[in-house]
């Protein structure tokens, strides 16, 4: 009865998988269109680089073109944590005012598009809709919720578009998405050490006892595993006159179930072995899976030339992160416990407007505002990413070098609002069991870069 006991208490302590437990999208397809906060993306048919956000838009193609975009994601990010305990209640050591918790990025893009007759278009494209990485120090306060939170989406999409009548084109495509992911975090076996002293006391043969405190004899498990799925992408562009032009699509679920590897680093102070020893192998290196659905997402945008120089736009587009109910680790090794975190996500929304001025034939001026809310509800957000609502402003400029050659440079900054982490061990699933209690906020911030290059 004691030795299961152990047992359940260590489940507790396995892999964390609440990294994944925030917003995670990326939507930056497209260098020329972040310079209007994405404004009316998915109604624009002037680049190949807008294709992501509408699959219909490769039938507003003349005859071929290709754009290339690079956008720099240049963030900072510091914690503020009032409160990090073990489950017994003392702290857990180590800073508690983390900094660079997020770390910089390139974001690449490449879509292509051809016309094959007047009806039919097809084009592909490459993007990374969906990341993110986070590392904290090995010895940080919240290390037993997570030190390194990294996972990365490339999504191919090739598309076909038809047009009944020049002005409206319907599109049907496939999703192709490879995922990677490498997690890890802090085991406190000091912690299970004092479970066990005090248990199983005194101790039986066979049984030592652990000089050890909570906080003070870490291990650490990572995982790392990937995976390729498969959806479909839905669209119809419409230009009713040549002033107005709207645009409608979605993007379907993907739901993956990544096979990797758990790998674990035990404690000096001889826990971990001890229970590797006792009974069965408890934190024993092991093949893994988990499941992991990548959420739908619904764009409607617009754009309206206002006169030969002034286009107004606008976008609103809603993502489906209800999808993630629960994230469940299951190992291969039949003695390592499976790891279940559950989510508190809501549907979200994106919302911006934007302007666009053509000083002449070759410049094109652009700017936009957007609001990005997060998924996470208040005080539910985790160390892996600390995310918030954001607002956004933007800018950009065009230049058109020859009738076959566009540049794009875009810059934007996204306002984030405090993130607010409240994490208990007495939380009701139990999953916090040996992670302990985290309470803090994370100030967050994100400027972005842009490069674009469109070939025709």
């Amino acid at each position: 009865m004691r030795r299961s006991a152990i047992t359940l208490f260590c489940a507790s302590c396995m892999l964390s998988t609440s990294a994944y437990a925030t917003g995670f999208d990326l939507r930056e397809f497209s260098a020329s269109s972040l310079g209007t906060s994405y404004a009316g993306a998915g109604a624009n048919g002037q680049h190949a680089s807008t294709m992501p956000f509408n699959p219909a838009l490769a039938g507003w193609v003349d005859d071929f073109d290709i754009s290339v975009s690079a956008i720099g994601v240049v963030p900072t990010a510091t914690g503020d944590f009032t409160t990090a305990t073990t489950s017994f209640g003392n702290p857990t050591g180590g800073t508690t005012t983390p900094s660079s918790i997020i770390s910089q990025a390139i974001i690449p893009d490449i879509a292509v598009r051809k016309r094959l007759s007047d009806q039919f278009s097809v084009g592909v494209s490459v993007t990374v809709p969906w990341g993110l990485m986070t590392k904290y120090s090995d010895t940080w306060a919240g290390r037993y919720y997570a030190t390194k939170s990294e996972l990365m989406t490339y999504n191919i999409t090739p598309v076909v578009a038809y047009q009944p009548v020049p002005e409206l084109s319907i599109a049907v495509g496939m999703q192709a998405e490879y995922i990677s992911g490498n997690l890890s975090k802090a085991i406190d076996f000091g912690l299970i050490g004092c479970h066990v002293n005090c248990t199983v006391f005194p101790p039986p043969p066979g049984v030592p006892f652990f000089h050890v405190l909570p906080g003070h004899d870490d291990g650490f498990v990572a995982l790392k595993a990937n995976n390729w799925a498969y959806s479909y992408v839905l669209g119809i562009a419409w230009k009713p006159n040549d002033n107005l032009s709207l645009g409608l699509s979605y993007r379907g679920e993907i739901d993956h179930k990544l096979n990797g590897t758990e790998t674990y680093t035990l404690d000096a102070g001889g826990v971990g072995a001890f229970f590797n020893a006792y009974a069965a192998p408890t934190f024993v290196n092991s093949g893994a899976s988990a499941e992991a659905n990548m959420p739908s997402v619904l764009n409607v945008s617009t754009r309206l030339r206002l006169d030969d120089e002034w286009t107004a736009m606008a976008t609103v587009d809603w993502t489906g992160w209800s999808a993630f109910k629960q994230l469940l680790v299951v190992p291969v090794q039949p003695h390592n416990s499976a790891d279940l975190t559950t989510f508190g996500w809501k549907d979200s929304w994106f919302g911006s407007i934007g302007v666009e001025y053509k000083a002449d034939d070759q410049w094109t001026v652009r700017a936009g505002t957007a609001y990005d809310e997060t998924p996470t509800p208040s005080g539910a957000a985790t160390p892996g990413v600390p995310d918030s609502s954001r607002i956004w402003l933007s800018g950009g400029v065009g230049y058109r070098l020859n009738d076959d050659i566009d540049v794009d440079f875009s810059i934007a900054h996204l306002f984030a609002g405090r993130a607010t982490i409240d994490q208990l061990a007495t939380a009701p699933t139990g999953e916090n069991a040996a992670r302990g209690n985290l309470i803090g906020t994370v100030n967050t911030g994100v400027t972005l870069i842009g490069v674009e290059l469109t070939y025709r």
